[in-house]
């Protein structure tokens, strides 16, 4: 797997944020999909977990981030999203660690918010693509969120939902 790929695409998404808020672009969610599963962190394709209900991921797979809302709800109707916002540690002696906070991308009103998960992509990405280039990706499987990494899909798939009504 090429990472400078993924730190690519991050800023590239970035830069497109606003043109893919005005659906004046499309984002790929067919690449973010095609990362996700190149990282092989999750048991599955991420196109898999979008019908999976949030019982059955939770008894599954995951790693317990995600504040789940409704056990017989699809994962893809879940609000929560785990963002992967910071790196620390030391590269050299691979002890790295990244740091998490919770996201919704609806408001108040429960009305969609599709930066929110733009952002929750672009940042992820940048963050894996930076720390990839300096260790072996055995490095980020072992400290990596799976919820952090469904949350990257769930936020793709939620922006394709939203750009193709």
């Amino acid at each position: 797997m090429n990472f400078s790929e993924i730190s690519e695409f991050a800023s590239k998404l970035y830069d497109d944020t606003k043109d893919i808020e005005n659906k004046k672009k499309k984002l790929d969610v067919e690449k973010i999909y095609e990362f996700i599963d190149e990282i092989s962190l999750l048991r599955k394709p991420i196109k898999e977990y979008f019908d999976m209900t949030e019982n059955e991921y939770y008894e599954e797979e995951s790693d317990h981030g995600l504040t789940l809302q409704d056990k017989d709800q699809k994962l893809s109707q879940l609000h929560d999203r785990v963002l992967l916002n910071h790196v620390d540690g030391s590269m050299t002696k691979e002890e790295i660690n990244f740091t998490y906070n919770h996201e919704n991308p609806y408001d108040d009103d429960g009305k969609y918010q599709p930066i929110e998960d733009l952002h929750i992509i672009s940042f992820a990405f940048e963050i894996i693509g930076a720390v990839s280039a300096n260790t072996r990706i055995g490095n980020i499987r072992n400290i990596l969120s799976r919820d952090a990494l469904l949350s990257i899909g769930l936020a793709a798939n939620a922006v394709d939902q939203w750009q193709n009504n």
